[in-house]
């Protein structure tokens, strides 16, 4: 296939308190503390609007496809429609906490779902191994356990901003949070080979060939099964 898969959560479009909880948004942004401080919200509300659709079109073409995973818009419905319209890439949404501005927008999406499982293969892109599956559970919360977990299905999530990324890592779970904050993401989108190649490293480390096998692995090292 010659369109991309990206993946990303809590990019929190017209959301400019993200500003002060995430200083490298802000850098990035290109507001400075003054500014942080002296102008209206909405003001930098919009400011930090350009720059998320600017970073979002820079990465995403439009033949693209981005799963998004939840968290999308603080505004309301309109300004969700406005920010929707000018985005690149068939969009595939799963629901966050904070959506409500998607409701009734729903014409510009692939879909929107709360759970949703996605599945690619080397068929389809080629840096997948031959007759691998990878599969993928998208939940915008991050679950300790999940469908086909116990087969080597791999859970992508949002909503803790990179909060988790030691807790994922520790637990040598395949699992990791795509959110604009976190380390994999690194305040851009995560597309499918580097996703891949993440959980790749994972069951490689344990000296693994299949996920089917790394599932095996952590669950008799865990004692249990879920």
């Amino acid at each position: 296939m010659k369109n991309k898969i990206w993946f990303v959560s809590d990019v929190h479009f017209s959301h400019p308190a993200q500003l002060y909880f995430h200083p490298k948004r802000r850098e990035l942004a290109g507001i400075d503390k003054e500014e942080l401080t002296t102008l209206p919200k909405k003001e930098l509300s919009v400011i930090q609007d350009d720059w998320l659709i600017k970073l979002w079109n820079e990465t995403v073409k439009r033949e693209d496809w981005v799963y998004y995973i939840g968290d999308f818009c603080l505004g309301n419905r309109e300004r969700a429609e406005y920010i929707l319209n000018k985005l690149h890439g068939k969009k595939f949404f799963i629901r966050g906490n904070h959506d409500k501005a998607l409701n009734g927008n729903e014409r510009f999406l692939e879909g929107l779902w709360d759970i949703k499982e996605a599945k690619f293969n080397h068929d389809q892109y080629p840096f997948i191994k031959e007759g691998e599956t990878f599969c993928v559970e998208l939940c915008h919360y991050p679950l300790v356990a999940w469908n086909r977990r116990t087969h080597g299905s791999c859970h992508v999530h949002g909503h803790t901003h990179g909060s988790t990324d030691k807790f994922n890592d520790d637990s040598l779970e395949l699992r990791v949070d795509v959110g604009l904050d976190s380390k994999l993401a690194n305040y851009g989108f995560v597309d499918l080979e580097t996703l891949y190649n993440h959980f790749r490293s994972i069951i490689e480390k344990q000296g693994c060939e299949t996920f089917q096998e790394y599932a095996e692995w952590l669950m008799d090292k865990q004692g249990f099964r879920m």
